[in-house]
């Protein structure tokens, strides 16, 4: 009898401490936005997400507006002091978010606090108020950096070659008049292979249309050509520096370049 008393005890025990157990668990898996109602049923919440959006529902009644540009695997803007500038005209406070090139978990989102913001701010303003003031406040930029030399690929894509009608043509075009005035050497090697010898003129264009800092690169796929590398370089050099070459625009504004110029050898 005691024995059956003793072994009844244990098990009440046992029950009550796996009952604690799985109290203790589901407490902790709330936490961590994950509910537990039954071993064959599970609720997920993302409660980041939920308390970034009251707070945002909660600044906004309040009048507060922020405005979220963002850093990583996005278009980047140099423009963000312009941004503030302009922003505070209409009371609203910038600050930048991360953008991340892994994927969203299923279920969960980033940056529910910039969104809800966004929202907001174009219910305001209309849909076209921020694309607006970041075009004033990327010319601004421009005006407020005179010196600055812009990447090729930052520019407009309006051609800096003379006579040409479009973007496509400027990247035809010189070639094509090189090819016309440029006389190959007698003993050159021509191409035989799949791969192309070339030469590559880099240079700046300013927003004046003078060009300075140039630098030459020759490879040849047949090193017989070596000889020749100078006399390619210097024929490229004189059709870049002869050509009337046109300022690069950005956001339709004469600005400083980088510039290239590649010829790939017959």
């Amino acid at each position: 009898m005691k024995i059956l008393k003793v072994i009844l005890l244990i098990t009440i025990c046992f029950l009550f401490s796996c009952n604690k157990k799985h109290e203790q668990n589901d407490i902790e898996k709330s936490n961590d936005s994950i509910y537990v109602y039954n071993q064959n049923q599970t609720k997920k919440e993302d409660t980041v997400c939920l308390n970034e959006e009251k707070r945002a529902e909660k600044d906004i009644q309040s009048g507060k507006l922020v405005y979220f540009y963002f850093r990583g695997k996005t278009k980047m803007y140099r423009s963000n002091k312009e941004m503030k500038t302009l922003l505070s005209a209409y009371n609203i406070e910038i600050d930048s978010a991360l953008v991340s090139c892994i994927p969203d978990l299923n279920g969960f989102k980033r940056n529910c606090y910039a969104s809800k913001m966004r929202i907001a701010i174009e219910n305001k303003y209309g849909n076209e108020f921020i694309s607006t003031l970041r075009n004033l406040a990327e010319i601004q930029f421009v005006i407020n950096n005179p010196n600055l030399v812009f990447k090729f690929e930052e520019c407009d894509t309006t051609s800096r070659y003379p006579n040409t009608k479009n973007y496509s043509d400027y990247f035809k075009k010189p070639t094509e008049d090189f090819e016309k005035q440029f006389t190959y050497p007698n003993d050159y090697k021509f191409k035989s292979g799949k791969y192309y010898s070339s030469t590559q003129i880099n240079f700046i264009l300013d927003k004046s249309g003078k060009i300075s800092n140039i630098e030459t690169d020759c490879s040849f796929t047949d090193t017989e050509n070596n000889k020749f590398a100078e006399y390619f370089k210097n024929e490229a050099v004189k059709f870049v520096k002869k050509t009337k070459w046109v300022p690069a625009k950005f956001k339709g504004i004469n600005v400083n370049s980088e510039m290239h110029f590649l010829y790939f050898h017959k």
